[in-house]
């Protein structure tokens, strides 16, 4: 069941759940402004009394993941996501086009605009292509 998870402190930790796969993150990782995308803030609101996530909360747990956030993405890709998240512009980029290719389609998803262009200039060095088709926003 999603409910609203309140926090009163912005170092506070919770658990993605991408794909099968957790990623433990601080609530500040995904509030950070000069990274943070469209979908977080969607799941991240900030208030003077606290802060709410909204997101899966278990009185108990057998795996210790009591905070948890479910994405229905991929979670290998999620690792590329959530290095930017944290590195923003010192992110490294991988080198093959096929994982380029799909995560444009992930900053696509999230709403990271900025992590987009950096993945699409990083395709367009590797290919010499300017128009790459990535993603169905990006064809003819």
């Amino acid at each position: 069941m999603v409910n609203e998870i309140s926090f009163n402190c912005e170092d506070a930790w919770l658990n993605l759940f991408v794909g099968g796969e957790i990623h433990p993150v601080q609530v500040k990782t995904l509030m950070n402004p000069a990274t943070c995308g469209t979908f977080f803030r969607d799941v991240v609101k900030v208030s003077d009394a606290a802060i709410k996530v909204r997101g899966v909360q278990w009185e108990t747990s057998t795996n210790h993941i009591k905070y948890r956030v479910d994405i229905d993405r991929d979670g290998l890709l999620f690792r590329h996501v959530l290095q930017y998240l944290r590195n923003g512009k010192q992110t490294s980029l991988p080198d093959d086009t096929f994982t380029l290719e799909a995560l444009i389609c992930e900053a696509d998803f999230f709403g990271l605009e900025k992590y987009r262009e950096m993945l699409k200039k990083k395709l367009w060095k590797l290919t010499g292509k300017r128009q790459y088709y990535a993603c169905y926003e990006d064809s003819d």
